[in-house]
């Protein structure tokens, strides 16, 4: 049996979608907003990478902003 991990997708406003879709190896998760989800742990390592790319990719648009 693969490991599960809890994690939790933070709700940001009102008007963004309930749930949070990501899909690994042509497998789609619909995670709801706002509360605790049990995951296997590819996803949760999945979440994070795309969450580490986003915010290099803000950190670069930032800097091309300042220059």
């Amino acid at each position: 049996m693969e490991e599960r991990v809890e994690i939790y997708i933070p709700r940001v406003s009102d008007r963004e979608d309930p749930n949070f879709f990501v899909a690994v190896n042509g497998v789609n998760y619909l995670l709801p907003r706002g509360k605790k989800s049990m995951v296997p742990k590819f996803v949760a390592d999945e979440i994070e990478r795309s969450n580490r790319a986003a915010e290099i990719f803000f950190e670069n648009v930032d800097g091309m902003k300042n220059n």
